[in-house]
């Protein structure tokens, strides 16, 4: 019996290509964030929209409808990676040593571009609130 294993051994094709460079408007921006970090996103501007502090222990409780063991400590990574990326910044909290969030005008505006996209999508004007 012969040892000789000639078949190729090509490496599968990926699931998710990669997506191209042009496309436009942050849709690009949209789509590199997980679903969790979107949901951090937008949980921060539904806080600072309230009024509630923007703190990772009030951003969990927010999150809590959708992630039933969601913890602050599970939030931190990605508050830190939508930081890094400018959508949102951290400034010095409770005590000074708790960082609150708020979003930078970028991150306003990758939520306003997906809300237009998403109301273009519902034959809706993003602007109309009597739905």
């Amino acid at each position: 019996m012969s040892n000789d294993d000639s078949r190729d051994h090509e490496r599968p094709a990926r699931a998710v290509a990669s997506l191209p460079d042009d496309i436009p408007d942050g849709r690009r921006a949209w789509v590199e964030l997980s679903g969790f970090q979107r949901d951090c996103l937008e949980a921060v501007a539904r806080r600072a929209r309230e009024g509630y502090p923007c703190y990772a222990s009030g951003i969990a409780r927010t999150l809590e409808r959708r992630y039933p063991t969601v913890s602050r400590a599970r939030v931190k990574p990605d508050l830190r990676i939508l930081a890094d990326r400018g959508f949102i910044t951290s400034r010095d909290g409770l005590a000074g040593h708790v960082p609150a969030y708020r979003l930078t005008d970028t991150g306003r505006a990758l939520l306003r571009q997906r809300a237009e996209r998403l109301a273009v999508l519902c034959d809706r004007d993003s602007t109309d609130t009597t739905a």
